[in-house]
């Protein structure tokens, strides 16, 4: 089963990834910042790709465009699904969190 499509969050961390999918023909996404490469890269979404939430932000703007362009998400009703859902939390983070909560 192969890829039908690669996204990536830097297309210069991800180098080996974006070359070996330009032989097998298949299509690269990349967040790209301003030095980021884009040899091999198919479509460059403008974004800073080095910070956790504005990565989580740039997958939660992805997200709900997928669900604009199938039908299944109106351009003018709300998403429902915060943006923090696509953030990564540490395992640390989530035992400070709930010992602050015992508290």
């Amino acid at each position: 089963m192969e890829p039908r499509m690669i996204i990536c969050n830097d297309s210069r961390e991800d180098k080996q990834a974006v070359l070996e999918s330009a032989y097998a023909n298949i299509p690269v996404v990349a967040f790209a910042d301003t030095d980021s490469p884009l040899k091999y890269v198919d479509v460059a979404v403008p974004g800073n790709n080095k910070g956790i939430q504005s990565i989580g932000l740039l997958y939660w703007l992805l997200a709900r465009e997928v669900l604009r362009i199938r039908g299944e998400l109106s351009r003018t009703e709300e998403w429902d699904v915060m943006p923090d859902m696509f953030f990564a939390i540490d395992a640390a983070e989530i035992e400070k969190i709930e010992a602050a909560r015992e508290q």
